[in-house]
């Protein structure tokens, strides 16, 4: 087993630095531990432990701490929480290949782009022909996200004509579209 040399504090830093050093590096392995328990990697754990110690020998100040042990411990365990949220977002921003082959491309046919083409035109003609406040109101619901009540209020209608026009307006879009 190789002997762990204990981390020289920077010259000018606080005395608290060095205690806390020294503690480090008799907790080492049990910070290790905290670490690979949250973290599920002894490697990466390790890592988490150096970039601890990187901390405080790169600062300048620290706190008197009346029990180093806990306090070194509570460190790791946040620094180790911050390193597996960091880990999940880059794992959750980089879609693996296997799943990128089931996204469909955004065009795949130029026969279905013409097809949906078409069928927005006729949903867009079947609602020129709706009474304007009809059309209003279904715009404003569906495309806006404004609710039924607020749309009733500012048309002075009740909340169940409101309904009844999102509903005639929506059957007309599909049948416009089949």
């Amino acid at each position: 087993m190789t002997q762990t040399r204990a981390p020289v504090p920077p010259q000018g830093s606080s005395p608290a630095i060095a205690t806390l050093l020294a503690a480090l590096v008799r907790e080492q392995a049990t910070l290790v531990d905290v670490a690979a328990r949250i973290l599920r990697d002894r490697a990466t754990a390790e890592d988490v432990v150096q970039d601890v110690v990187l901390k405080l020998c790169e600062a300048s100040v620290c706190p008197e701490v009346a029990a180093p042990a806990p306090y070194l411990r509570r460190i790791v365990r946040n620094a180790a929480i911050d390193c597996a949220r960091r880990h999940l977002r880059e794992r959750c921003r980089l879609a693996p290949d296997a799943e990128a082959d089931a996204v469909p491309a955004p065009c795949t046919c130029p026969q279905a782009h013409m097809e949906r083409c078409e069928a927005l035109r006729a949903v867009l003609a079947a609602l020129a022909e709706t009474p304007e406040r009809t059309r209003r109101v279904f715009l404003a619901h569906r495309i806006d996200g404004v609710p039924q009540n607020v749309l009733a209020r500012e048309a002075g209608i009740s909340p169940t004509l409101v309904n009844f026009m999102i509903r005639d307006g929506t059957a007309l879009c599909r049948a416009a579209a089949a």
